[in-house]
């Protein structure tokens, strides 16, 4: 059974058909001991063999890597380091994390951090693996020791072992408890990596140790991968898939090596949500006062991509393969970078991609007749029959065309765009099915790109297209159509007019999400094209409990003089009390996760017996802003599942006052307001909450982010939050006038429409002093002539006192991106009063965003008599 649902919502992580028992276990049993206690687990070389990359044919060895052994990958996601252990032979090899604290979620040491293959004794092509938690309930050991027993120097398999006691795992103990209430933290475990000589899989083997005298009933075995997306996931059969089950799940990276992992018994129920995969299979009772062995599950290892997995799982199943190779052609010249599906009936079976001559080789079972499709976004697809007994194929695509943007802004030179592809007329996009794996795009775009010098050209089949390039809100876009030939190449000199005046002000992106984080598999370079492409100037890369910043890519890209990267956390306390943004901070390199804030406590090697500690909210932020950048704390989607802040704590926006004082933030500055992820009732929600605080005598401001995990369904930039900042370069603005005038309510939130709102010389964030029983609001509202505006209404107190309508003759005739302009006077009560602008439209923000609406809000000026 597939179960989907957010590790924030406990009661539906405590549902039977996640996997749960109800004979899960009772709590530990206090005091209860057998006279003679299991034997502690033996240990290994802490070393291992001096040359564990070295293992010819009929080798497998085990021992510490060195810094020149750990090879470098585009994404630069290794966590590999100098000490860490390898289990090779002489073509597959499993990299395990030393004891210590980990860069993953299970931050204890002695878990897989990684898959490679091996040539001429050099680890090659590692995957962009992410992470497998072994667990026993809810528990995993706190690996005090990590060490060889087997080195493969007797000509046998390589054993490496990890052992501790048990615990509940810090990051998913909380939601996990439900289904498993006892701990076994009396339990200890040993975990065996096994690898024979040439073999293509690792056996992981537990032994488990327990000196209660019953035995104890510990639930269903939990197998658990994170980071799911950086590598997609397939099954065997049915392709590719976020929801497993079976015998096998599959992590495909089509550039470099894959693995597969198949539990002991089969998947019988999965739990997904937000790149955390948690699958359960048989219960386990582990006996009484004594030690019990059971293998836990095989890795296969193998690639490049998963065809080459598939060859590693045919040799360990015994499954006779055949090989198929031929060549994709495009109008008769080779096709690189093609992607060839295979399948047989309704089996999906395999894929590989083309070289630059064009040519594939993909290896199906000995006798099946299959069904050969290529495919390249851009191209038109082709198919091919291959007999039971056939052996090559040839793909023939039709010819394409091809067009040719760049882009420039009117009176000065090249600048990033968005540049789009739609289909016109009868022109149709090529699609294959989603189980083929292939990603996906913005919805009804052939594609979309993010030249960052301007420049691009973009492959599409003959017929006609609706060519749109844009940069953000700011400007005018370019919207043509274009008739494409097969062999030619269209020419679309787009020239952009900037028309929106945003003088000393910088518009940031304060919430993006990379592969870094769990739940997003959006590569780093791709995220700042499309910051950079789409105007925002301020992108703030913002990962699970992780400080990073945008900064090296941003210099690596050469587009310093579009955007400035500025360090970040978002502090990840899902399942208890919500998401803390955190800016700015420096990544620090030499520590866990560049100097994580933690928000839990956990036993170490050193301190093993320590218990789980979860930290409040109010430790927590403090201690960031402790730090010693003195960032700014932002409270993120606080309304958007159960676990959020605003609901932890139990906040009423009609009186300001929470059920929970204790864990109330009285600093509280700034609150995300909008998030782009938010529900329509949500965003009510948060508005309700800002203006009961702000009416609670609450100096509280509001940010804008999107909140982007999958940058083809979450744009960056929608929405933002444009700061004063006194400059307009982002190569001279600092991260501290950043903070300083968001932190001072000097900001508007842009969802493609802008809005300036003043009394006399007091703006956002500032208090208007002297006034009577009335103030004088100036207002100016700007948009694009693409973006639709409607109207604004002035909100004081948390009541709308007017609504404005904005029409097409109210626009300046000498700048009509001036949409109103204006004054409109408000009441101020006795006591002082707040005024904050929304203006809104109607009309999505096509043809550059689906699906979003544009708006406008003012942060609060405060008014005093």
């Amino acid at each position: 059974m597939r179960t989907r649902c957010h590790l924030g919502m406990l009661a539906c992580v405590a549902l039977a058909a996640c996997g749960g028992d109800d004979d899960a276990g009772a709590p530990d049993a206090a005091g209860a001991v057998c006279e003679t206690p299991p034997p502690a687990f033996e240990v290994g070389d802490p070393t291992g063999h001096a040359d564990p990359l070295g293992a010819t044919s009929g080798q497998a060895r085990a021992g510490r890597l060195t810094a020149g052994q750990i090879p470098t990958t585009p994404s630069g996601l290794l966590t590999w380091q100098a000490g860490d252990f390898v289990l090779a032979n002489d073509h597959v090899a499993l990299v395990i994390e030393d004891v210590g604290d980990s860069e993953l979620i299970d931050p204890w040491g002695g878990r897989p951090i990684g898959v490679a293959r091996v040539e001429g004794g050099a680890l090659v092509e590692p995957a962009d693996f992410g992470e497998l938690l072994i667990f026993a309930g809810r528990s995993s050991p706190v690996t005090t020791s990590v060490s060889v027993i087997a080195d493969g120097s007797d000509g046998g398999p390589a054993i490496m072992r990890a052992t501790g006691r048990l615990a509940g795992l810090p990051f998913l103990a909380p939601p996990l408890s439900a289904l498993y209430p006892d701990q076994m933290t009396d339990v200890s475990m040993a975990v065996d990596y096994v690898l024979e000589p040439d073999a293509d899989l690792v056996t992981v083997r537990l032994h488990y140790a327990s000196p209660r005298p019953g035995a104890i009933q510990a639930g269903s075995i939990v197998h658990a991968f994170l980071y799911g997306r950086r590598t997609p996931m397939a099954l065997p059969g049915e392709g590719f898939t976020e929801q497993i089950e079976g015998d096998w799940v599959q992590f495909v990276d089509d550039d470099a090596t894959s693995w597969a992992y198949a539990p002991a018994a089969p998947m019988d129920s999965t739990l997904s949500t937000s790149g955390i995969i948690l699958a359960f299979t048989d219960a386990l009772t582990i006996p009484a006062c004594g030690t019990m062995t059971r293998d836990h599950a095989r890795i296969a290892i193998g690639g490049p991509g998963l065809d080459g997995l598939e060859q590693a799982r045919a040799r360990v199943l015994g499954t006779a393969q055949r090989a198929i190779t031929g060549t994709v052609t495009a109008g008769g010249a080779p096709l690189a970078g093609a992607r060839v599906h295979v399948t047989t009936g309704e089996d999906y079976l395999t894929r590989a991609t083309t070289d630059e001559a064009g040519a594939f080789t993909v290896h199906v079972p000995a006798t099946a007749a299959v069904t050969l499709t290529a495919y390249k976004r851009g191209w038109a697809t082709a198919t091919a029959e291959v007999a039971d007994d056939g052996t090559t194929a040839a793909l023939a695509i039709p010819e394409n065309g091809a067009v040719h943007v760049t882009a420039t802004e009117a009176g000065a030179g090249a600048i990033p765009v968005r540049v789009q592809l739609l289909p016109a007329g009868a022109s149709a996009i090529p699609t294959v099915p989603e189980r083929f794996g292939e990603a996906g795009t913005v919805a009804g775009r052939l594609a979309v790109e993010y030249p960052v010098d301007g420049d691009v050209t973009i492959p599409a089949p003959p017929g006609t297209w609706q060519v749109v390039v844009s940069r953000g809100f700011e400007y005018e876009i370019v919207d043509t159509e274009v008739t494409v030939v097969a062999g030619e190449t269209v020419e679309v000199d787009a020239v952009l007019d900037r028309v929106i005046d945003t003088t000393d002000v910088m518009c940031g992106d304060f919430h993006i999400h990379t592969h870094r984080s769990f739940d997003s598999g959006d590569d780093a370079r791709e995220k700042v094209r499309s910051a950079v492409a789409d105007g925002v100037e301020l992108p703030v890369r913002s990962e699970h409990d992780v400080v990073d910043s945008f900064a090296a890519i941003i210099a690596e890209l050469g587009v310093g003089a579009w955007a400035k990267g500025i360090g970040s956390i978002e502090i990840t306390a899902a399942q208890l009390y919500g998401h803390f943004g955190v800016f700015p901070l420096e990544p620090d390199p030499e520590a866990r996760n560049g100097g994580a804030i933690p928000w839990q406590r956990w036993p170490t090697a050193e301190d093993p017996d320590a218990e789980v500690e979860n930290l409040g909210p109010v430790e927590v932020v403090t201690a960031a802003r402790a730090r010693p950048e003195a960032p700014a704390v932002i409270v993120n989607h606080p309304r958007q599942i159960p676990s959020d802040y605003f609901n932890y704590v139990g906040l009423d926006p009609a009186t300001g006052m929470v059920d929970r004082p204790a864990a109330w933030d009285d600093d509280l500055r700034l609150i995300e307001v909008f998030n782009d992820a938010d529900s329509p009732a949500v965003r009510l929600e948060n508005l309700a909450d800002w203006y009961g605080l702000l009416n609670a005598d609450y100096t509280v401001f509001a940010v804008g982010s999107s909140d982007s995990h999958r940058i083809r369904l979450e744009p960056l930039g929608y929405p933002r939050t444009c700061v004063e900042v006194g400059t307009d370069e982002p190569a001279t603005v600092t991260a501290n006038a950043v903070r300083d005038g968001l932190s001072a309510g000097h900001a508007t939130i842009s969802g493609g429409i802008y809005v300036d709102a003043a009394v006399g010389a007091a703006g956002p964030g500032d208090t208007a002093t002297g006034l009577g029983a009335t103030a004088t609001v100036t207002v100016r509202v700007q948009a694009a002539s693409w973006v639709d505006v409607d109207g604004f209404d002035v909100v004081v107190d948390g009541e709308v006192v007017a609504a404005e309508v904005i029409e097409p003759g109210d626009a300046d005739p000498g700048n009509p991106a001036v949409r109103w302009s204006g004054t409109v006077d408000v009441p101020v009560a006795a006591d002082g009063s707040w005024v904050v602008i929304h203006v809104r439209g109607d009309a999505p923000l096509e043809p550059v965003h689906i699906d979003r609406l544009p708006f406008a809000v003012s942060n609060p000026i405060f008014l005093r008599r």
